[in-house]
């Protein structure tokens, strides 16, 4: 009997350790807020990268953050309550983080198809202009590198007619 129980115990404690959380699929409001996160780190990193080239933008970068600073903020928490939903409360800032470096580490060796000034140019243009989710996102579309997020997009519906 007491060989069976430690069975039974060691076989739920490797299932629990193996098995890996539901994610729960990514909303477009969630797509958004994690493409936005991804187009703030791509201008930080490479703003870091070029500060030391006659292209340095990182002034630019800096005002682009103060600008949009409540945008940015605002998908950052959207975005946290989202991988909460995968990895709870305490999880989701882990998460986070991890998507983050992430971002990071895919510019380190500075942007694929853009050089300084061509980010230098985005930087200035992104933070001269007023901009919400939607047009953020948009920008994110066309200048990031790989996808912003992991997992599956939820389903989308379309209302049928009467």
């Amino acid at each position: 009997m007491l060989k069976s129980k430690k069975s039974a115990i060691m076989i739920a404690v490797g299932i629990a350790l193996c098995s890996q959380p539901a994610q729960a699929c990514w909303t477009n409001a969630a797509q958004d807020a994690a493409k936005i996160k991804h187009l703030n780190t791509m201008l930080m990193v490479t703003a870091l990268r070029c500060r030391n080239t006659p292209d340095n933008f990182l002034p630019h970068y800096n005002r682009f953050v103060v600008k949009h600073n409540s945008l940015i903020g605002s998908q950052n928490t959207a975005l946290k309550g989202h991988l909460a939903q995968t990895y709870g409360a305490r999880g989701a800032e882990g998460a986070l983080d991890r998507m983050s470096i992430g971002y990071a580490n895919s510019y380190g060796n500075g942007h694929k198809s853009m050089d300084c000034k061509q980010l230098k140019d985005l930087a200035t243009k992104l933070s001269s202009e007023p901009h919400g989710v939607v047009t953020m996102a948009a920008a994110a579309d066309s200048f990031v590198v790989g996808q912003s997020w992991a997992g599956p997009a939820c389903p989308t519906r379309i209302a049928k007619r009467p």
